[in-house]
C-alpha cells in the first residue's frame, strides 16, 4: 500500500472498472475495489450499501457528519458525494481506522492515519498473508465478488464445454501465448496451467500458494508468465522483480520468486539481464494481445483442445484442474 497526499484523494478517483469486479487481481490500472450498485434495504431510505451483520465482524458504520468534518482527508473524499463507512475496528485494523467509501456504483477501501490528515488506499494484510480487508468488508453485500466455474455441460462432441466465466482465445492469440517467456514448476507432460503474474502482486502470491499442492501431487504443471503491472503501487519494484524471474532458467523461476516473496522485493545480488528485460517487454505485449486485465490471469486448454483465459483464481480450483487438457 502507498501513502497518498490528502490533496490527491478526491472522490472522482473512484473509477469504475467493470472487468475487475469479476476477479481478485492486481489490475493494470491503479487499484480500486469495485462492486455493482447496491440497493437500499426494503422500506429504508437509499443511504448506501446493504449491510448484513456477521457473528465476528462489526457491521460497517456510516460515519456521521461531525466525524467527517474533523478529518481533512475524509472531507476531501466526501466532497463530491461519496458516503463513508467505518469497517472493522482499530483492533482488527492494527491501529488504523478502516474506511469504505462508496460513490454511486463503485467503492474504494482506505485506512485513515491517526492524525486524520491522510489516507492509505489498498488492502491490509497480516504478516502471515491473511487478508484483513476481506474480513472487514464481508458484511457488505456484494463487496466480495467471486469467480465461479459453473457446472460443465456436455457438448455435441462428448467433451465438457468451457466454464462460462472463461474467454476462448483465437488461434492467433494461442500462437502469441506460445511465444511467451515462462518458468515451469512441475513435471513436463502434465496438464499445463499458465498463470500471468506480477511477482509483487498479493493476489498472484496467494494464487501460487493455492496451486502449489496441485503441483506437488503431480496433477498439473504450472507455467509462470511474469509481467510488471504494479509499479504504480510499489515504487517501481515490480519491473526489477519480473526481470529477475526472467533471468532465471525456467525450472528455477519459482525458487527465485519465493526469495522475492520472502524479502518483499528483489535482492541486489539477483541477476537481471538485458535479455530478460527484452523478454519482459515481449510478455507485456503478449498480455496486452490477449486482453489481460490484471494478475493473476490464467491461460489453459480444455480437454477438447480449445484455449481459454480466466481472470483471477476461480473459487473452485479443483474444478479448473479437472477441466485441463494436455
Amino acid at each position: 500500500m502507498r501513502h497518498s497526499r490528502n490533496t490527491l484523494l478526491v472522490a472522482t478517483t473512484l473509477v469504475a472498472l467493470s472487468t475487475l469486479a469479476q476477479a481478485q487481481q492486481c489490475p493494470t490500472l491503479p487499484p480500486v475495489e469495485v462492486t455493482q450498485a447496491l440497493p437500499a434495504p426494503s422500506g429504508a431510505p437509499d443511504t448506501g450499501p446493504v449491510l448484513r451483520p456477521t457473528p465476528t465482524v462489526p457491521t460497517p458504520r456510516l460515519l456521521p457528519a461531525a466525524e467527517i468534518a474533523a478529518s481533512p482527508a475524509l472531507r476531501r473524499i466526501t466532497s463530491t458525494g461519496a458516503k463513508v463507512y467505518e469497517i472493522g475496528n482499530r483492533a482488527m485494523n492494527h491501529g488504523l481506522q478502516g474506511v469504505y467509501a462508496v460513490n454511486g456504483d463503485i467503492f474504494r477501501v482506505f485506512y485513515l492515519t491517526p492524525d486524520g490528515q491522510a489516507l492509505i488506499g489498498g488492502v491490509l494484510w497480516t504478516q502471515d498473508g491473511h487478508n484483513v480487508t476481506r474480513d472487514t468488508i464481508a458484511p457488505i453485500k456484494g463487496a466480495i465478488p467471486t469467480v465461479t466455474i459453473t457446472g460443465a455441460k456436455k457438448a455435441a462432441s462428448g467433451q465438457a464445454s468451457a466454464p462460462l466465466d472463461a474467454t476462448t482465445l483465437s488461434a492467433e492469440q494461442v500462437k502469441r501465448v506460445a511465444q511467451a517467456n515462462v518458468g515451469l514448476e512441475g513435471q513436463d507432460g502434465l496438464p499445463r496451467l499458465t498463470m500471468v503474474i506480477d511477482p509483487l502482486c498479493p493476489w498472484s502470491i496467494r494464487a501460487l500458494n493455492t496451486l502449489e499442492p496441485f503441483v506437488a501431487r503431480g496433477q498439473i504443471q504450472l507455467a509462470l508468465l511474469p509481467v510488471s503491472i504494479n509499479d504504480h503501487e510499489n515504487n517501481n519494484a515490480s519491473t526489477p522483480a519480473a526481470t529477475a524471474l526472467l533471468s532465471a532458467v525456467p525450472h528455477e523461476m519459482k525458487a527465485t520468486w519465493q526469495k522475492i516473496i520472502d524479502l518483499h522485493h528483489v535482492a541486489d545480488d539477483m541477476p537481471r539481464t538485458d535479455e530478460a528485460a527484452l523478454h519482459l517487454q515481449q510478455n507485456m505485449a503478449i498480455a496486452n494481445a490477449i486482453g489481460v486485465p490484471g494478475t493473476p490471469t490464467f491461460i489453459w486448454r480444455d480437454k477438447a483442445g480449445a484455449s481459454h483465459v480466466t481472470e483471477g483464481l476461480p473459487e473452485d480450483v479443483e474444478r479448473l484442474v479437472r477441466e485441463l487438457g494436455r
